[in-house]
């Protein structure tokens, strides 16, 4: 991924504190490592039993490859699972985007930080528990992180990749998960899609597919939200900015949701805003969740089944979506085969309003409004009896845009999505209800004036303000990122549990562009805050930097921490 015009967690990251010194006035050749505010899914005094998996130097599009049996080297069961990446880099250095896969199915995916001349290091860590078991039997294990190093671009992305095991135990029960966890078979890309096979097992009770799905490589796909019907503009796409992914099976539509508008390292003309914190979902990128429960009735005959992959909105002909899925399935144990069918299905229309004002070249706007409705209720009967089972989804899009001539380059965003998962079931111990509402998006803008004997201009795609062909500007870039997520669950109508997160990222950067990298006078604040309630308790985390420093690391919420505060909701 390159630091285009608009390229935009690690779960966990050595808790830093803020620097007794004073930040520097303007960025330097160095600046501190990069953290989140995120939480360590790690358990507090739990011993871990450690499977080293990898270490590796990444610097071509070979993967790296390796051979784990973690069953045998730590005996489960496991009550939490977790993934740990130690990275570090120095030198000149696009970031890059990666993955991690056991057995063939992507369980962790990730963009990488930018470095700074000096070098930096980072960490990050995800719960992976709801993979465990694939780690029953010994697998086959790779991570791919393409890199290009040459005389210009230096860094070599070193990283040691590990497993830490947290067994079981009377306080801490193993993890409930998926019978199976599933690759799609022959897994390919038919234009745009991605499609594969699947055969589940007939004794089939439960079904939900995972999509990491990414917008990347630079081009408009990575900055889909820009993307405006109008002829000219960099980005453009008679649909406008709407994007749904959808998983389809034999050809039906069997799953919708909103994708996520990931900002990677280099991203929005000005990787000063994501040195030391990253946007949210950057170094942990979270996949896409979809019940198919409903749909088992028409996959466990023992037959391959098509799944395909599609991102509704893009251009016939365009690339630039990455998407990598896998099925987890749970068997009824008390019987060869369940006895399914589908009872309703309503896959909706997408529905648009978009109002496009480009009669004036300085001062164009768009705003698209996109919606879809989802309901699907199928029934699975087995040695729980009937189990009904109802999955409703609703998604909204709100985006407001306005931008300039594309000689002046000033672009700003008003960008809201809505995700509401509703998975209802209803069976002889009642009526059992999740409801997962996901609300992220972000408020935004890129703008320039020209410096003294220079002229404004359009950027190039280099981040870094070191091209001799950029017109010399002084680019500002500022940003505000909401990503809140809210789980309740609740039997007979009466709440059970509850669980929200928020996580908000501000940033401000400046630098002049178009003249050495010494002189450009750069500066940056950036703030991240990220709390989690979580029945009637809280976590929260606040840190905050100048030019490239922490000046802030603070842990405080006013009440009792959630004791699940590090696990992420699944």
């Amino acid at each position: 991924m390159k630091n285009r015009l608009l390229s935009f967690p690690l779960l966990a990251l050595l808790a830093g504190t803020a620097h007794a010194v004073e930040p520097p006035k303007n960025f330097g050749n160095d600046h501190d490592d990069p953290r989140t505010a995120h939480p360590s899914p790690v358990p507090a005094g739990m011993p871990a039993c450690t499977v080293d998996v990898l270490h590796h130097g990444f610097a071509s599009f070979d993967p790296a490859k390796a051979r784990i049996d973690a069953a045998k080297q730590c005996p489960g069961p496991w009550h939490k699972v977790v993934l740990r990446l130690d990275g570090a880099v120095k030198g000149r250095q696009y970031d890059r985007i990666g993955q991690f896969s056991v057995g063939g199915v992507t369980i962790f995916r990730t963009s990488s930080p930018e470095p700074s001349r000096e070098g930096i290091e980072w960490r990050v860590e995800k719960d992976v528990s709801a993979y465990a078991p694939l780690f029953a039997q010994p697998q086959d294990a790779e991570m791919f992180l393409g890199n290009v190093v040459n005389e210009t671009y230096t860094g070599v992305f070193d990283v040691r990749l590990s497993l830490l095991f947290f067994r079981a135990d009377d306080k801490h029960p193993a993890a409930q998960t998926a019978d199976v966890v599933l690759p799609l078979d022959g897994l390919h890309e038919d234009g745009a899609d991605t499609v594969g096979k699947i055969a589940i097992p007939a004794n089939s009770e439960r079904l939900l597919a995972e999509v990491y799905a990414t917008g990347s490589g630079g081009g408009c796909e990575e900055f889909w939200y820009y993307a405006v019907p109008l002829d000219g503009y960099w980005c453009h796409n008679p649909q406008g900015p709407y994007r749904e992914v959808r998983v389809l099976l034999d050809g039906r539509i069997a799953g919708i949701a909103a994708p996520y508008p990931h900002i990677y390292t280099g991203g929005w003309s000005n990787p000063l805003l994501w040195y030391a914190i990253p946007a949210p979902r950057t170094f942990d990128i979270q996949p896409i969740r979809y019940d198919l429960t409903p749909f088992i009735g028409l996959l466990n005959d023992g037959k391959p089944h098509e799944v395909r992959l599609h991102v509704a909105g893009v251009p016939e002909g365009r690339e630039g979506w990455k998407l990598l899925p896998n099925l987890q399935v749970w068997r009824d144990a008390g019987v060869q085969r369940t006895r399914a069918k589908l009872l309703d299905y309503d896959a909706g229309e997408a529905s648009h309003d978009m109002r496009l004002d480009a009669a004036v070249a300085d001062d164009q706007s768009l705003h698209f409004l996109g919606a879809r409705h989802f309901r699907a209720r199928g029934e699975v009967r087995g040695s729980k009896g009937k189990v009904e089972t109802t999955v409703e989804r609703a998604l909204q899009a709100d985006v407001h845009h306005r931008w300039g001539s594309m000689d002046d380059n000033d672009d700003r965003m008003l960008a809201d999505w809505r995700d509401r998962a509703v998975v209802t079931r209803r069976g002889k111990v009642g009526v059992e209800a999740e409801t997962i509402e996901q609300n992220f998006g972000f408020d935004g803008g890129i703008g320039q004036v020209p410096l003294q004997g220079g002229s404004a201009g359009k950027p190039g795609e280099k981040g870094d303000a070191t091209e001799k062909t950029d017109p010399k500007v002084r680019l500002t870039t500022d940003i505000r990122i909401h990503d809140d997520v809210e789980t309740v669950r609740s039997r007979d109508g009466k709440a059970q549990s509850s669980r929200r997160t928020r996580d908000r990222f501000i940033g401000n950067a400046s630098y002049d562009r178009g003249v050495p990298r010494d002189k450009r006078r750069a500066v940056a604040d950036t703030r991240q805050s990220y709390r989690i309630e979580e029945d009637g308790r809280c976590w929260q985390r606040d840190i905050a930097t100048r030019n490239g420093r922490f000046i802030r690391d603070a842990t405080d919420c006013g009440k009792a921490a959630p004791a699940s505060q590090s696990t992420p909701d699944r």
